[in-house]
């Protein structure tokens, strides 16, 4: 339903094709994705349309909504995480500006329940990514919650969710987009969800480390950082970042100085890096 359809006359070519489709299996949360989730789902109020991108800590914060009321989908793409909450009837679309009743998205990947789900389903409507990532069209959402990830985070609140340094790690995707449309949206929260620490890499894969740099623990390392990584894309810059949430809290971004910023995101950082974090933020000149 929507614009999923191509006339036969714009073919050139057709392959039928009657084996299996190729669906994705996603793992289940694990105890930080879950923590992680239940920080999420506390923004999240009845009522709200919600862009969610694929992996665990999205379908980990679903799994805390099923309490809430009259949710909408308005995203990308969405997962096998929203069945359930379509067939509790927590997600209905019945508050939604637009696309009233219908949930909207670009591109689908899940298991092959999901795709039992779409098939043939008017509530599931596809539109180009021209429609679904607008922000023209996102802020007209009364209260729209976008949820996306990042790969670091520093302390200014810069955002790299594509790069590891000057290693391409995936694309930029529709994060800016739903970031700045929640932002504008009346009552609408942009949130950045992210385990607090990564396991630390073998090599630097090429890129020279940081002046700034902390020091791994326990073979891992903080993913919220002093500055981002020598020659990390900055994927949303730290004016446009309201909420970022990790195992150990969230901090609201959105109006505080560069000295709260620090301290708010050294405050859910891992524990084991926040004196590192702190001595970093002295020599950036954040603390005076």
């Amino acid at each position: 339903y929507g614009h999923s359809f191509v006339h036969v006359s714009r073919l050139d070519y057709a392959v039928k094709w009657e084996g299996p489709l190729y669906d994705v299996k996603g793992e289940p949360p694990d105890e930080t994705q879950r923590v992680i989730g239940r920080y999420v789902g506390e923004l999240i109020e009845d009522g709200a349309t919600l862009q969610l991108g694929i992996g665990a800590i999205p379908d980990a914060a679903l799994q805390t909504l099923t309490d809430r009321r009259d949710l909408g989908i308005h995203s990308e793409m969405f997962s096998d995480g929203v069945i359930d909450l379509v067939e509790r009837g927590v997600i209905t679309g019945a508050r939604k500006t637009r696309d009233r009743g219908k949930m909207v998205a670009c591109f689908l990947m899940g298991s092959r329940r999901l795709m039992d789900f779409i098939d043939d389903n008017p509530m599931v409507k596809m539109y180009p990514v021209t429609y679904t990532n607008d922000p023209q069209i996102v802020r007209q959402f009364d209260h729209f919650v976008s949820v996306n990830s990042a790969l670091q985070v520093d302390l200014t609140g810069q955002v790299c969710a594509e790069s590891i340094g000057t290693l391409q790690y995936s694309g930029v995707g529709g994060q800016m987009d739903f970031m700045r449309g929640a932002a504008l949206a009346p009552h609408g929260r942009a949130i950045l969800a992210l385990s607090a620490t990564a396991r630390a890499p073998k090599t630097s894969a090429g890129t020279p480390p940081s002046k700034y740099a902390l020091t791994p623990v326990d073979g891992q390392i903080s993913r919220i950082v002093p500055t981002l990584m020598p020659g990390a894309a900055v994927t949303t810059t730290r004016a446009h970042v309201q909420y970022v949430v990790t195992e150990y809290g969230t901090a609201l971004l959105l109006g505080l100085s560069l000295a709260e910023r620090a301290r708010s995101l050294i405050n859910i950082a891992a524990p084991q890096f926040r004196e590192q974090l702190e001595r970093a933020a002295y020599d950036l000149h954040l603390f005076s």
